[in-house]
């Protein structure tokens, strides 16, 4: 399972480059900049508390469960960044 999250966490690194290099780029509304950085605010701190809770831990069930959630956070924040990446080139594509 620790593979599988180090795999995913690569994948978010990429998606999350390729995000802020649109950011970085285009002529983003404020309000989608907004949303961007609240969000992944969220889930960097999300992550990062699951992360304190499984230093923490001595039992090793919990710590498996703490990494599915991780794994879960992370699948959830890549398809929201992916699909917040479609909704702002299509809103500039229009522009």
């Amino acid at each position: 399972m620790e593979t599988k999250l180090e795999e995913l966490y690569q994948k978010k690194d990429m998606v999350h480059g390729k995000a802020a290099q649109i950011l970085e780029t285009q002529k983003v509304p404020s309000a989608m900049k907004n949303e961007y950085n609240n969000k992944v605010s969220q889930y960097d701190e999300m992550y990062e508390n699951v992360e304190s809770m499984k230093l923490l831990s001595t039992n090793q069930e919990t710590i498996d469960n703490l990494l599915k959630q991780q794994l879960e956070i992370l699948t959830v924040r890549i398809n929201w960044e992916l699909g917040w990446m479609k909704n702002v080139l299509g809103y500039i594509s229009k522009q």
